[in-house]
Protein backbone atom coordinates (compact mmCIF):
# COMPACT_ATOMS: atom_id res chain seq x y z
CA UNK A 1 0.00 0.00 0.00
CA UNK A 2 1.49 3.37 -0.95
CA UNK A 3 2.64 5.69 1.81
CA UNK A 4 3.64 9.32 1.52
CA UNK A 5 7.36 10.01 1.91
CA UNK A 6 6.54 13.03 4.08
CA UNK A 7 4.75 10.72 6.53
CA UNK A 8 7.81 8.48 6.82
CA UNK A 9 10.21 11.40 7.23
CA UNK A 10 7.96 12.94 9.89
CA UNK A 11 8.08 9.69 11.87
CA UNK A 12 11.85 9.56 11.44
CA UNK A 13 12.22 13.16 12.61
CA UNK A 14 10.24 12.24 15.73
CA UNK A 15 12.62 9.30 16.25
CA UNK A 16 15.50 11.78 15.92
CA UNK A 17 14.08 13.86 18.77
CA UNK A 18 13.89 10.78 21.02
CA UNK A 19 17.42 9.76 20.05
CA UNK A 20 18.81 13.18 20.94
CA UNK A 21 16.97 13.01 24.27
CA UNK A 22 18.50 9.59 24.96
CA UNK A 23 21.97 10.92 24.20
CA UNK A 24 21.46 13.77 26.67
CA UNK A 25 20.30 11.32 29.34
CA UNK A 26 23.25 9.01 28.62
CA UNK A 27 25.62 11.94 29.11
CA UNK A 28 24.00 12.76 32.46
CA UNK A 29 24.03 9.11 33.55
CA UNK A 30 27.69 8.65 32.65
CA UNK A 31 28.70 11.86 34.40
CA UNK A 32 26.69 11.24 37.57
CA UNK A 33 28.64 11.19 40.84
CA UNK A 34 27.67 7.55 41.28
CA UNK A 35 26.83 6.12 37.85
CA UNK A 36 23.97 3.60 37.92
CA UNK A 37 25.07 0.55 35.89
CA UNK A 38 21.45 -0.46 35.18
CA UNK A 39 20.65 2.94 33.68
CA UNK A 40 23.76 2.89 31.53
CA UNK A 41 22.96 -0.64 30.37
CA UNK A 42 19.43 0.45 29.47
CA UNK A 43 20.70 3.44 27.51
CA UNK A 44 23.30 1.43 25.61
CA UNK A 45 20.56 -1.09 24.82
CA UNK A 46 18.38 1.80 23.62
CA UNK A 47 21.12 2.70 21.14
CA UNK A 48 21.13 -0.85 19.82
CA UNK A 49 17.43 -1.71 19.98
CA UNK A 50 15.71 1.61 19.29
CA UNK A 51 18.25 3.55 17.23
CA UNK A 52 19.44 0.64 15.14
CA UNK A 53 16.69 -1.96 15.43
CA UNK A 54 13.83 0.48 14.95
CA UNK A 55 14.97 3.80 13.53
CA UNK A 56 17.70 2.68 11.14
CA UNK A 57 15.51 -0.22 10.04
CA UNK A 58 12.72 2.16 9.02
CA UNK A 59 15.23 4.22 7.08
CA UNK A 60 16.91 1.29 5.38
CA UNK A 61 13.96 -1.05 4.74
CA UNK A 62 11.23 1.51 4.11
CA UNK A 63 12.54 4.89 3.03
CA UNK A 64 15.95 4.44 1.42
CA UNK A 65 15.34 1.20 -0.49
CA UNK A 66 11.99 2.41 -1.80
CA UNK A 67 13.41 5.80 -2.79
CA UNK A 68 16.10 3.91 -4.73
CA UNK A 69 13.39 1.90 -6.50
CA UNK A 70 11.66 5.16 -7.45
CA UNK A 71 14.81 6.51 -9.09
CA UNK A 72 16.52 8.37 -6.25
CA UNK A 73 20.20 7.37 -6.56
CA UNK A 74 21.92 5.27 -3.93
CA UNK A 75 25.19 7.08 -4.63
CA UNK A 76 25.39 10.31 -2.71
CA UNK A 77 23.40 11.10 0.44
CA UNK A 78 21.80 7.66 0.90
CA UNK A 79 25.17 5.95 0.55
CA UNK A 80 26.63 8.31 3.14
CA UNK A 81 23.74 7.74 5.58
CA UNK A 82 23.87 3.94 5.26
CA UNK A 83 27.65 4.03 5.74
CA UNK A 84 27.18 6.15 8.85
CA UNK A 85 24.66 3.62 10.16
CA UNK A 86 27.47 1.08 9.96
CA UNK A 87 29.77 3.34 11.95
CA UNK A 88 27.04 3.79 14.57
CA UNK A 89 26.57 0.02 14.83
CA UNK A 90 30.31 -0.40 15.32
CA UNK A 91 30.41 2.25 18.04
CA UNK A 92 27.48 0.62 19.86
CA UNK A 93 29.34 -2.71 19.85
CA UNK A 94 32.33 -0.96 21.42
CA UNK A 95 30.05 0.62 24.05
CA UNK A 96 28.57 -2.80 24.84
CA UNK A 97 32.04 -4.32 25.22
CA UNK A 98 33.30 -1.45 27.38
CA UNK A 99 30.21 -1.63 29.57
CA UNK A 100 30.79 -5.36 30.14
CA UNK A 101 34.49 -4.78 30.94
CA UNK A 102 33.54 -2.03 33.43
CA UNK A 103 30.99 -4.31 35.10
CA UNK A 104 33.71 -6.95 35.49
CA UNK A 105 35.79 -4.41 37.39
CA UNK A 106 37.94 -2.73 34.75
CA UNK A 107 37.83 0.92 35.86
CA UNK A 108 39.76 2.11 32.81
CA UNK A 109 36.96 0.69 30.66
CA UNK A 110 34.59 3.21 32.26
CA UNK A 111 36.73 6.15 31.12
CA UNK A 112 36.79 4.65 27.63
CA UNK A 113 33.02 4.11 27.81
CA UNK A 114 32.52 7.81 28.52
CA UNK A 115 34.83 8.75 25.64
CA UNK A 116 33.15 6.40 23.16
CA UNK A 117 29.70 7.57 24.26
CA UNK A 118 30.77 11.13 23.39
CA UNK A 119 32.11 9.93 20.05
CA UNK A 120 28.83 8.11 19.37
CA UNK A 121 26.79 11.17 20.40
CA UNK A 122 28.82 13.44 18.12
CA UNK A 123 28.51 10.98 15.24
CA UNK A 124 24.76 10.52 15.60
CA UNK A 125 24.05 14.22 16.19
CA UNK A 126 25.85 15.13 12.96
CA UNK A 127 24.13 12.25 11.17
CA UNK A 128 20.69 13.43 12.30
CA UNK A 129 21.42 16.97 11.14
CA UNK A 130 22.38 15.69 7.67
CA UNK A 131 19.21 13.64 7.41
CA UNK A 132 16.88 16.35 8.71
CA UNK A 133 18.46 19.22 6.81
CA UNK A 134 19.68 17.60 3.58
CA UNK A 135 18.49 14.09 2.75
CA UNK A 136 14.88 14.20 3.96
CA UNK A 137 14.09 17.46 2.13
CA UNK A 138 15.71 16.01 -1.02
CA UNK A 139 13.59 12.86 -0.76
CA UNK A 140 10.41 14.80 0.02
CA UNK A 141 11.00 16.94 -3.05
CA UNK A 142 11.69 14.11 -5.47
CA UNK A 143 9.66 11.08 -4.33
CA UNK A 144 6.02 11.57 -3.34
CA UNK A 145 5.02 8.02 -2.41
CA UNK A 146 6.66 4.69 -1.76
CA UNK A 147 5.27 1.15 -1.48
CA UNK A 148 7.44 -0.66 1.07
CA UNK A 149 7.12 -4.36 1.87
CA UNK A 150 6.88 -3.52 5.58
CA UNK A 151 5.18 -0.56 7.16
CA UNK A 152 6.76 1.84 9.60
CA UNK A 153 4.32 0.53 12.21
CA UNK A 154 5.31 -3.10 11.62
CA UNK A 155 8.98 -2.32 12.11
CA UNK A 156 8.24 -0.25 15.21
CA UNK A 157 6.14 -3.09 16.67
CA UNK A 158 8.81 -5.70 15.95
CA UNK A 159 11.50 -3.47 17.49
CA UNK A 160 9.40 -2.79 20.61
CA UNK A 161 9.31 0.93 19.87
CA UNK A 162 6.84 1.73 22.67
CA UNK A 163 8.81 -0.25 25.26
CA UNK A 164 12.00 1.67 24.48
CA UNK A 165 10.24 5.02 24.53
CA UNK A 166 8.77 4.14 27.92
CA UNK A 167 12.21 3.25 29.27
CA UNK A 168 13.55 6.53 27.92
CA UNK A 169 10.74 8.51 29.57
CA UNK A 170 11.51 6.93 32.95
CA UNK A 171 15.20 7.70 32.61
CA UNK A 172 14.47 11.27 31.49
CA UNK A 173 12.50 11.79 34.71
CA UNK A 174 15.30 10.33 36.81
CA UNK A 175 17.94 12.55 35.22
CA UNK A 176 15.84 15.72 34.82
Amino acid sequence: MPVRVKYVTSVLREHHERILEALAVLDKALNAERPDPDDIAALVSFLSKFVDGCHHSVEEYVLFSEANRRGFPFEGPIYVMVSEHGVARYLVRILENLYEAWRRGDESAYRDLVDYARLYADHISQHIAKENDVLFPMLEGSVAEISPNKSVEEIEREAEHEKWLSILEELKKKYA
